[in-house]
């Protein structure tokens, strides 16, 4: 112990020394050294531990001056501040964090939550201090002399710790009466909100604390009724999120719930600290506090866990909404299978027209933007066409298919999930997958074959020359082109759309957009009130179809534009176009082609439609989990029963048995309840 002995003599030397060098100086010889076993922090505090107890005056010593230290700062800004989300915007919150990556806040010496700061300044400070056994802490807190009912110290924490949740009370009952969560808690308003009772008796419990704390004949107040109160706080939140998940939700709403649980918590856990006075447990309870505390301390300036709280939280809000864009099925009947395959044999027709602008467009030698414009207007026009004749585009399903896999998941989560359900879910999916790709792409292709070879008959040439058909053959060669990267692109296009669809929707019905149609005097007037009452009712179920739609369009045609722009090979392919531009392309070159392009078409396309469907679902499930919490544990099981049905059953990857019960209704638009009934229909027939 020769590097602290000579600080702890200091100390012991200086009774009134306050500054924080000598603090910094005991924290760097404490530090792990490279190469060191990983244990040797640990004997090192042993070793100080033992110093201690072999020298009392060393500990009065550190004992005066490590309280001196914390008393001369206030510490409620750390207790009701470190680790709860401030009082801003999202975009504020990005913003502060990026500025003080860049520039550093100036340290003050007034406030304890500084010195946090500067007791951590290195990286791996956090990580090693929480390696420490919360046991070997607790007992050099000891050896110094924390906890005794005496210190004088430890009472101005507990004052801080109630001045802090001061703080934290009137925040709450702040947020509680904010107009945004009236609307969805309006029982809050018309009687008396526990948000406001709560900082009443929040008022109450302090003074009686400070009380207590200042005479020995008061007794510490008893902090049931606020657990209560508090219990019904978080109560008013959770219904409101609940609410909010079918009524919408903005990004503000959804900070501050988020913001307010943080500050129930932490109001929970200085009640709890401030309870426990003077005793053994007291100290343990205040060692994991203050380790929280550092580890909100290494994330504070984190914009990747500020968007991962948000994001998170939000996209449970997308997810739940998705299935309102009414372009994801799911159905385990032939009736709904071969519904599902004229859906998407429809689509297929209409690709193949779309397929045939954009080489036009293409033909035209238009600047840059024009083309990007030209492009996206094509894409994106002609699939809302595709949504309002309610065909299906077979590459969007997946994020609605992921979102009902989730919630069936939710169903499990915590305890064995349903896997045979489960599985059973996943065939359903994996089936009405290749019918809705076998319908875009063989109606797509034979199509194309028929515009083909009519244009030829008609105007004597076929719509594009050798040069750009063999062109496009290049495009979709899986080995000599970027085929594959370029269809993990759309596949990125694919789930950002449903992300879109389900924003759209929630913006609807948070925006009551519907209501507001109604109420438009020149809308009833020009199509009256049955006309204005559907049109409200269609925007209600597919504005969020047909702003994911249009928007996918928009970003499949500005792709390669955005990649000329930053000279980057961006890109995009996806399997119904690959298909079209191979059956122009046959035509153009007359079928005469050697049997190894034919191949590597066929191929290319294969892989094209894979590489979409992996990428958009994989993205989808993704969020559809991390929206919910859930955690997966089961997926070698999972996979080897899905396995064994395929090798039992393998035509039920394809079509469906005959003995499957009949869906109630041929597979149509998935309305909200899709998601929200999953927890108790997964796997049990179409999701309606």
């Amino acid at each position: 112990m020769k590097p602290i002995a000579p600080i702890l003599k200091f100390i012991a030397a200086h009774p009134e020394e306050r500054s924080t060098d000598a603090l910094l100086q005991i924290i760097r010889a404490l530090r792990p050294r490279k190469l060191e076993p990983p244990d040797a922090v640990a004997q090192r505090i042993r070793a100080l531990i033992a110093l201690l107890h072999t020298r009392p005056n060393l500990a009065k010593g550190l004992h005066r001056y490590v309280g001196g230290v914390f008393s001369r700062r206030l510490q409620r800004t750390l207790f009701a501040d470190l680790g709860i989300l401030a009082n801003e915007s999202v975009a504020g919150a990005i913003l502060r964090r990026l500025i003080a990556k860049l520039l550093p806040p100036a340290y003050d010496e007034t406030y304890l939550r500084d010195l946090f700061a500067a007791l951590l300044h290195e990286a791996g400070d956090h990580a090693w201090l929480q390696d420490v056994p919360e046991a070997l802490i607790v007992e050099l807190m000891e050896a110094i002399g924390f906890g005794h009912s005496a210190d004088t110290h430890s009472r101005h924490s507990v004052n801080e710790m109630l001045e802090a949740l001061r703080i934290l009370s009137l925040r709450l009952a702040a947020i509680g009466v904010e107009p945004d969560f009236l609307r969805y808690d309006p029982d809050a308003a018309s009687r008396e909100s526990p948000f406001v009772t709560q900082a009443e008796e929040i008022q109450a419990f302090i003074g009686e604390a400070q009380s207590a704390m200042t005479s020995k004949t008061s007794t510490w107040p008893d902090g049931r009724h606020l657990d209560v109160l508090l219990d019904q706080c978080e109560d008013h939140l959770r219904r409101i999120r609940q609410r909010a998940q079918h009524g919408g939700a903005s990004i503000t709403l959804t900070y501050e719930n988020f913001r307010a649980m943080q500050i129930v918590s932490r109001m929970r856990q200085l009640i709890e600290l401030t309870a426990q006075r003077n005793t053994a447990e007291q100290i343990r309870e205040t060692v994991r506090f203050f380790r929280e505390m550092m580890a909100h301390e290494a994330k504070k300036n984190s914009i990747r866990a500020l968007l991962r709280q948000v994001t998170d939280l939000m996209a449970l809000e997308v997810t739940e909404h998705a299935s309102r864009t009414g372009e994801h099925y799911v159905t385990n009947s032939r009736r709904g299978y071969y519904t599902m395959f004229r859906a998407a044999s429809g689509a297929g027709v209409i690709v193949a027209f779309m397929a045939l602008f954009k080489l036009f467009i293409a033909k035209a030698k238009l600047p840059p933007l024009w083309e990007a414009l030209g492009f996206s207007l094509n894409y994106g026009l002609g699939f809302v066409v595709v949504h309002l004749f309610h065909f299906t585009i077979a590459t969007k399903q997946p994020a609605m298919t992921a979102a009902v896999i989730a919630a069936s998941l939710e169903e499990g989560n915590g305890r064995k999930p349903p896997l045979e359900k489960l599985a059973k879910l996943v065939v359903d999916v994996l089936r009405t997958q290749f019918v809705a790709i076998l319908g875009n792409v063989l109606l797509a292709f034979i199509t194309c074959l028929g515009i083909g070879a009519l244009w030829t008959w008609l105007f004597g040439a076929p719509q594009v020359d050798v040069v750009k058909a063999q062109h496009l053959l290049h495009d979709i060669d899986p080995i000599h082109s970027l085929a594959v990267p370029h269809a993990a692109i759309a596949g990125v296009c694919l789930y950002l759309s449903g992300l879109i669809s389900g924003y759209y929707d929630n913006k609807c019905v948070y925006g009551r957009i519907p209501q507001r149609v109604r109420q438009l005097g020149w809308v009833r007037g020009l199509f009256g009130e049955k006309g204005s009452e559907r049109i409200a009712h269609y925007l209600e179920n597919n504005l969020g179809a047909l702003a994911g739609n249009f928007l996918f369009g928009c970003m499949l045609g500005s792709m390669g534009t955005l990649g000329f722009i930053l000279g980057l090979p961006l890109d995009i392919r996806h399997v119904t176009f690959a298909a079209a531009n191979f059956a122009y392309a046959l035509v153009a070159l007359k079928f005469n082609v050697p049997w190894q392009i034919l191949a590597s078409g066929a191929a290319g396309v294969l892989l094209i439609g894979a590489t979409n469907l992996v990428v958009s679902f994989s993205l989808a499930l993704q969020t559809a989990l991390k929206s919910r919490q859930v955690r997966f544990s089961h997926s070698k099981r999972l996979f080897g029963m899905v396995v064994r049905r395929f090798v039992q059953r393998p035509l039920e990857f394809i079509f469906p048995p005959p003995q499957s019960k009949p869906d109630s209704e041929p597979v149509q638009n998935l309305s909200r309840e899709a998601v929200s009934g999953a927890k108790s229909s997964a796997g049990t027939g179409v999701y309606k």
